[in-house]
């Protein structure tokens, strides 16, 4: 399943719970962190509950709170239609085992099937970011892991610019030590300047350039340009076609490369390339 937009909500307002599985989102993330004050940290998971439990159209997650608080609402969360779980500031394998086991328990609790909630871990930190082999490594549950650029900045005590400079290493980085453990491109961070849409669409072609597949939204009007960004465009689809095409016979004619009539020089590495972006129109 390729899910390239997620669509957070508030878990404390029913209004908003009521319309997020309907903005065309790939997945919808219910909140019970950073969105929620603390005193309506109980009510959030209580409407959330009934939100899962009223067995949403696409593929429901729900960010936790951080720490302990996050074992204390994974006992009380309904999980009949929960998708997955969202770990914020991820850093410890002791951390991600802790969720992996209390979800065991809760399946067997539901008759669900084992292991099918996953685990979705947010890297938001220094930590998180250098100890992602660990976190990786804790639970079969994890297929990929996001990024959160606010709590990152912060962490290096960097300033948050236009060009993004400041999470460069990280988003690189991040990139390549999935792809190195085997998990699924990772999930660019929030834009949330919600009016520039201009300037979303600007973080969006640079991130799936580093490599990542997907983005967090923070409001409906960003999800269509997330959508559309991530997703092969048709005049990328037809040149993918074009290039497996040429390199198939290439390879009939026994060569190992071809030269296209427009210069393009094509070899294995190219063709390999034109079927990733014909398997991202899935």
């Amino acid at each position: 399943m390729l899910i390239r937009s997620y669509l957070y909500a508030p878990g404390n307002r029913a209004d908003l719970l009521a319309k997020v599985a309907g903005q065309g989102a790939g997945a919808v993330i219910c909140d019970l962190e950073d969105a929620v004050p603390p005193a309506e940290k109980a009510r959030a998971c209580e409407m959330v509950s009934a939100f899962l439990d009223a067995s949403p159209p696409v593929p429901a997650f729900v960010r936790l709170n951080g720490g302990d608080a996050a074992l204390q609402d994974l006992a009380r969360l309904s999980i009949g239609g929960l998708f997955g779980v969202l770990v914020p500031k991820a850093e410890t394998a002791e951390q991600i085992h802790a969720v992996d086991q209390l979800l065991s328990d809760r399946e067997r609790a539901a008759r669900r099937a084992p292991g099918s909630v996953i685990i979705q871990p947010l890297i938001e930190s220094v930590t998180g970011l250098f100890g992602l082999d660990a976190i990786a490594g804790a639970s079969s549950r994890i297929r990929r892991v996001g990024f959160g650029a606010g709590d990152y900045v912060r962490d290096i005590r960097a300033q948050v610019t236009e060009a993004r400079t400041e999470t460069l290493h990280a988003r690189m980085h991040l990139v390549a030590r999935c792809r190195f453990l085997r998990l699924e491109a990772p999930v660019a961070h929030v834009y949330s300047q919600i009016k520039n849409l201009d300037g979303l669409r600007r973080a969006c072609i640079e991130d799936r350039a580093l490599g990542f597949a997907a983005r967090s939204c923070i409001h409906p009007t960003q999800v269509p340009v997330v959508n559309e960004v991530f997703s092969p465009t048709p005049d990328e689809l037809a040149h993918a076609r074009k290039v497996l095409s040429a390199y198939a016979e290439a390879m009939r004619a026994g060569r190992g490369s071809i030269l296209l009539p427009d210069g393009t020089f094509i070899d294995e590495a190219v063709a390999l390339q034109a079927k990733d972006v014909l398997a991202q129109a899935v």
